[in-house]
Formats: structure tokens, sequence, C-alpha cells
């Protein structure tokens, strides 16, 4: 289930530094399918009708800054908690508008100055350059862009469905049966009663309210049976005695038939922590095309590793890539399950001063809004500990340290040195480096503060990259970047030893799981 789909009905924030399992609630959501009869279907598809019709005047109004909304809603709807839910979801919505708003005026702005910047260098080294010409079309174009930059007002059904619409690939059925998709109901806990319009009862069936009053054949409120598996029988037992529950009814196209589900989420206790860091850590190094694992001891020694591929995760849409990474990140789990220890990330900030291509902006969100979140949610429901670190120079330290020892690739060097920062180890230079950089002396000054523990190793690895060396893995070394400072390393010791081999990510484990 993608979460990220249920913006505007509720929000999910776990912050995790060391988790305190114990304390923080968890949400926790459960799919059930609804059988409804032969009866009951148009009076079914006449609340997503009229739900997402009040839902989309509502936010015209709300867009428009008009007064009175819930009252003008209300002689439509004839139904206050629908209304309420209506205006908690546009409400979410329309403040994410504003928030790009700001993040996209914001980035325009730096923009221009990039621009402005290369115009002048240019105009400096040569006035008649050719490139200039293009610079100015740039500027001018960035600048008509931030002058026009207004909030606009959302498509409904999204705009790949409403754009197929215009040329005639989907029916008016069609479109409206995927534009008004879903409706829901916050529930409230309010004198023992929990979500009165969306309500689970006892023998499996899904009350749900209409927007009707009582009179003759047409019933205030229908009540609609569930599919429970096994496995979903003790989640049915938590809905009926949670305080509150949120529901939101969904409808879709399964091989060709209309079929309709619930989707249920309420907060539950989260698990105690049984896989901790007594026994070491496993570093995580996520990158966007693979993830990579290292098992360490207690006492930071490197033991194992794995590495997890990725696919072009960039070429797929939202919901397929959440249930690829979903998928994935299943494979992280087992692996720490399997060796009994908690894991250690890095602390990232996604925060963008500038802007990719669309593959590489697409590439960027994937970690941002949903492969992180999705990590530290399933490791908080199977009672696996979180610590972040901070990530600055784990990839260089850990080529610069351990490349000719372990003959790894960048990746999995950078995840062990992640794992022994989260155990509290620190890498000092070596002593054949500090033998170097006193040769070198003061040439070489990077942007870091000298007090920053972190200095002495971007001072190496500017020396290193001033030199041409940018590997010290003897696979990705090429024979003529084999400078005398590689020979002088082989001399002090630093000699490649036989690669680790990969571990199975289900050893040891059940057929559950």
């Amino acid at each position: 289930m993608d979460l990220n789909r249920m913006e505007g009905f509720t929000s999910l924030r776990i912050c995790i530094k060391h988790i305190n399992f114990g304390i923080l609630p968890m949400l926790t959501t459960t799919i059930f399918r609804l059988h409804p009869s032969q009866a009951q279907i148009p009076q079914l598809n006449e609340i997503f009708t009229i739900y997402n019709r009040i839902k989309r005047k509502g936010y015209n109004l709300l867009f428009n800054g008009e007064q009175g909304i819930q009252q003008k809603l209300m002689q439509t709807c004839h139904n206050n908690p629908y209304v309420n839910t209506i205006l908690i979801e546009n409400t979410a919505k329309l403040e994410q508008q504003k928030t790009w708003l700001k993040k996209k005026g914001k980035y325009l702005k730096q923009k221009i100055e990039v621009v402005k910047g290369k115009i002048a260098n240019n105009q400096e080294r040569n006035p008649k350059d050719r490139s200039l010409q293009g610079l100015y079309a740039l500027l001018s174009s960035l600048q008509n862009r931030l002058a026009h930059l207004t909030l606009k007002a959302i498509v409904f059904g999204t705009k790949r469905l409403f754009r197929e619409r215009v040329r005639g690939k989907v029916s008016r059925d069609a479109f409206k049966i995927q534009r008004d998709a879903s409706f829901g109901c916050i529930g409230k806990a309010q004198g023992g009663i929990q979500n009165n319009n969306l309500k689970f009862l006892p023998n499996d069936d899904l009350r749900i309210s209409t927007f009707h009053k009582e009179r003759g054949n047409i019933p205030k409120r229908m009540l609609v049976p569930l599919v429970v598996n096994l496995d979903q029988r003790p989640k049915i037992q938590e809905i009926l005695q949670v305080d509150k529950y949120t529901v939101v009814v969904k409808r879709r196209f399964v091989k060709g038939e209309l079929r309709y589900y619930a989707h249920v989420s309420y907060d539950t206790p989260e698990p105690q922590v049984r896989y901790g860091f007594q026994h070491g850590a496993i570093g995580l190094d996520f990158n966007y095309n693979c993830i990579a694992l290292v098992n360490t001891d207690k006492a930071g020694q490197f033991l194992s590793y794995q590495m997890i591929p990725f696919r072009n995760l960039h070429t797929y849409r939202k919901g397929r890539r959440a249930d690829y990474a979903s998928f994935k990140l299943e494979k992280v789990i087992n692996y720490c399950l399997n060796k009994g220890k908690g894991i250690v990330i890095e602390d990232l900030s996604f925060t963008q001063s500038f802007s990719y291509n669309k593959k590489w902006n697409r590439k960027l969100n994937q970690f941002k809004t949903s492969m992180l979140p999705l990590l530290e949610r399933k490791c908080a429901r199977r009672g696996i500990a979180v610590t972040k670190i901070h990530p600055a120079y784990t990839s260089i330290i850990g080529d610069l340290m351990y490349s000719r020892s372990f003959n790894l690739s960048r990746h999995a060097l950078a995840s062990y040195v992640i794992a022994r920062r989260g155990l509290g180890f620190t890498e000092t230079i070596p002593a054949f480096y500090k033998r170097l950089l006193a040769q070198v002396g003061g040439v070489f000054k990077p942007r870091l503060n000298p007090s920053s523990p972190y200095y002495q190793w971007a001072k190496l690895y500017d020396l290193f990259k001033h030199c041409g060396i940018t590997s010290f893995n003897p696979a990705e070394t090429p024979s003529y970047k084999t400078s005398v400072l590689v020979k002088k390393l082989r001399m002090h010791g630093a000699n490649p030893a036989t690669g680790a081999r990969l571990d199975n990510l289900t050893a040891g484990l059940l057929a559950c799981g």
C-alpha cells in the first residue's frame, strides 16, 4: 500500500534518531475488498460522484478565497463529516501548492544568479564569445517564468488522464470513474463512536452513510459485505477496538471489471526493539541504482557484504516505483533479521538549490518521498533499530582508506564507514598519508573549516584528484594512472586482499519470513 497516495487524509511522520519504539504511534493500513450487491452498486457509485463533485467545488471556493465554504457545501451534501474531511483534504492540497510555489520561485532566482555569473565570466574572458547569445536567451526565459509564476488550480484525476480524455483515447464514462475514484471520512473518537459514516461492524460489514435522508426505499445507510482472510482476521479485531480510524473507499478496473476496496488506517503502538547494536551493525549506502549493505561486528570489523541492484526506477510511474522499491527494501529487512542487528543509514538532506534534468530529478525524488520513509516504517514494524549518522565524506574515506584492503566497490566501502560511524568509531588518517600531506604543505586548501574532523580527508582527496588518481581499487584503476603515489602506497602495505563473497539474503529465515 502506497501511503503517499492517502495525502490529505492522514500524515505519517517518523523521526528516527535512535528510535524509541515503545512511545511513538505507528500508522497501520489494511486493504479489504468490498462485495456490494447489484442493487448497492448504483448507490455506491452515486456516493463517489457526489463526494468528488463537492470536493472539486470546495477546492475552487478555497482557491478563490471565499468565505462560508462549509455552509455552502452542506447545502449540497447534507452530511457534515464528509464535508469536514473534504475541507481537510482540500486545505492540504492547497498548502502543498503554495509550498511548491515558494520552492519554484527560490529555484528560479538562484538559477538567474548562476546564469548572470556565467555571462559575466564569459564577457570578461571573451566579449565576442558565441555562447553569450544563448546565455542571454536563457536569462530572458528564466526572468519571464519568474514574472509569470502564479498559483494555478490543480487537475483532478491527474493530467495524464485528462490529456487522454481530450485526445479521445478514454471515454467519458471511463474518465469519470477513474477521476472520481475514492471517497473517505476521518474518524473521530467522540462518546465511544468511531467513524459513524464509514464504520466496520463485527459481522464483517462496512456501514456506509449515503447523502440521502431516510425515506421510502432510499436508505440513509447501506451495509456492504467485505472479504476477510485468515491473515486479516486479527486486523479486524484491532480495528473494532481502536479509538478512531480512517477509511478510504476506492474503485478501480481490475481484469476488465470494476472492483471496490476499503483502505483502513489506524494508529498502533510500535513493537519493542528486538534487533539492536549489541552485536554489531549493518551499514547501508543508498544509491540511485543499488543498495550496498555491510555487516560488521561490535568492534567495527568487516564481516560480509551484500549488493542489491535496482532497475531504472525513473522509467516507472509512481505506483509501480513504490511497489518495486518496497520489494527491494524487503531484502534489506531480511538481511537485518538474518544477522540480528540494527541498521545505520545516512541522515541525508534533499534540499535542492538547483535542478537536474527530468530523469535525475525523478531519481532523487524517489529517495526523498518514498524509499527512505518506507525503509524506516518497515524497520519500525519489524523491531529493527535504526540510527542516522552524518553523511560527510563516507565514500571518500572508504575509497582512500579501505579500497586496497578489501578490493570492494566504493558503495560497499562507504557502507562499511557508515556502519563504523554508527557504532561510534572514527577513521584516522594513516601515517603514510600524513607524510604525503606534510610534503604538500598548504598548497591545497579545502573549503572546509580547518577545525572540521574531515578537513585532512578533504585535503588528501584534493591531492589525489589533482594527481589524476580517482580510484584505489585495482579493478577500477587503469595502468596508465598508476603513478608514483600509488607505488608508495603499495610499499607501505596497502595491498589488495581477496574480495569477500556476497551474503545470502534469506539464509536462516523461515519460509514465512
